[in-house]
């Protein structure tokens, strides 16, 4: 049975192959934006977690460095010693 004869007999003028509301999603829409959600929620949390540990990072050399200025003087180390990779700022 083609879809016209479909359609006359269960008495229906719109097209059978299309949804009633068009702003309505689907299941699988949902579905996948759910999905897509979780990914961003999980992947912002990644981050934020990096984030912490980047500051926790910074407020240890800081105090590292302001030991290094309080100490005495022959005891001090130079800025160039704190640099681990001299080669990766130079590429900066």
């Amino acid at each position: 049975m083609d879809e016209a004869a479909l359609s006359i007999t269960m008495k229906t003028t719109e097209p059978l192959d299309q949804d009633a509301d068009h702003t309505a999603y689907s299941i699988q829409q949902s579905k996948l934006r759910t999905e897509e959600d979780h990914r961003l929620t999980l992947a912002e949390r990644k981050k934020e977690k990096v984030r912490d540990q980047i500051t926790d990072l910074r407020n240890t050399f800081l105090k590292i460095s302001g030991k290094n200025t309080d100490a005495e003087e022959h005891l001090r180390i130079t800025e160039d010693d704190f640099q681990i990779d001299p080669d990766f700022f130079a590429i900066l």
